[in-house]
């Protein structure tokens, strides 16, 4: 079984060493060959449990979020390995700091951060003031302890009027003698090096090391073992392999964690989206007249199917990319905000389109991406000539 004490802690990288893990050799030519002979021959391998014994496990997945916790703490620790040393130097080699991250997690990891060790925490301005003609007002950044800038970008607005805020900020931050440090979203980061050349005035971005297939077992593996879930299996719907087990050497014995690695990019909470919407729990079927009984009916078991696959709607129509691209870009957006950033004034018909996909939700009056339909989009927009983040 994995062990649970056993995750390996590693201090973040910069940017431009970030490699998401490879896809397992010959796994897209081994998916097309099982395609085609499901095609050409009547009698296929079945899976240990027919798909129609299975349902979402809702309780598990929804209202309790118990299969793994919002946060993901090991990322908290990793930043911590970063930026403690460096955060109590009286007089650093360099005063700045710059996280960037994947888009798609829903907390404040460097506010967090700035929380537990009693840092500033330097307030964002409201986004509709970042395109009137009165200036948003910059405070004065001087000042003794760390400073923290947790999104950057939400001072900015992909429109001719929405720059000058976040100019100011960086010019004021370039030249500030004392500890601080900015966090972005990587679209966003790639948008502002292009619009403003933010990359000139900051230094080397740093994230993350990505989650491979042993980190991604051990961290999954971590956030199940509680109360709620104590002697519960979860086992590959085509095998009845337990995911968890791992060999001698503490490697996971079936491949999920490596293509799960994969698709996700190497993106902790992009991997637990896609794992939490894969897992089933079995049904009764009340016409099942078959003597045969289910395999493990003395454990608690949890199914897991194969992963979800996103398809963007309106094939070769350019107003859904455009959508995603200006939601990765800001994080999230309100209707209003998203209608005065793209070329089109009228999303509505294709965010109805988008939202049913599963591809963006609402939360608070925001629309945001889908964190398990990023590694889709991310593709969709690269085919399609988009610029790319370095994530």
């Amino acid at each position: 079984m994995t062990d649970l004490n056993a995750f390996e802690y590693r201090p973040f990288i910069p940017l431009s060493e970030f490699s998401p893990p490879p896809w397992p050799e010959r796994e897209a030519l081994r998916m097309a060959i099982r395609r085609t002979k499901r095609m050409l021959t009547r009698h296929e391998e079945r899976p240990i449990i027919a798909e129609d014994r299975l349902q979402r496990d809702i309780n598990a997945l929804n209202d309790r979020d118990r299969v793994a916790p919002p946060h993901c703490e090991p990322l908290f620790k990793e930043l911590a390995m970063t930026l403690d040393a460096w955060s109590q130097e009286i007089r650093p080699t360099r005063w700045l700091q710059l996280i960037v991250m994947p888009p798609g997690y829903r907390h404040e990891l460097l506010g967090e951060w700035a929380r537990r060790k009693g840092h500033e925490v330097l307030s964002t301005p409201k986004r509709e003031t970042l395109l009137e003609e009165v200036a948003v007002e910059i405070p004065d950044l001087h000042g003794e302890g760390v400073l923290v800038i947790p999104r950057l970008e939400e001072w900015f607005m992909r429109h001719r009027c929405g720059l000058e805020a976040v100019r100011r900020l960086l010019e004021q931050i370039a030249g500030l003698e004392r500890h601080c440090v900015i966090g972005c979203q990587s679209w966003g980061w790639a948008y502002l090096g292009r619009a403003i050349e933010a990359h000139l005035m900051l230094p080397e971005p740093l994230t993350f090391q990505p989650f491979d297939e042993q980190r991604l077992c051990q961290w999954l593996a971590n956030s199940v073992a509680d109360d709620d879930f104590s002697g519960t299996r979860f086992r590959l719907r085509e095998s009845g392999q337990d995911i968890f087990a791992t060999d001698e050497k503490g490697q996971p014995e079936s491949n999920y964690f490596k293509v799960l690695a994969a698709h996700s990019r190497g993106i902790p909470w992009v991997a637990r989206d896609l794992w939490r919407s894969s897992l089933r729990s079995r049904i009764e079927m009340e016409d099942d007249d078959s003597s045969e009984p289910l395999p493990f009916e003395d454990e608690q078991t949890l199914w897991v199917v194969a992963l979800d696959e996103f398809s963007l709607p309106g094939s070769g129509d350019s107003r859904a990319l455009l959508i995603l691209h200006a939601l990765l870009i800001h994080g999230a957006l309100a209707r209003t905000e998203l209608e005065r950033v793209l070329p089109d004034p009228g999303p509505r018909p294709m965010l109805h389109a988008l939202l049913g996909a599963g591809l963006i939700e609402q939360h608070d009056g925001q629309l945001r991406i889908v964190s398990a339909a990023y590694p889709a989009i991310r593709n969709g927009l690269a085919t399609a000539g988009f610029p790319l983040d370095r994530n």
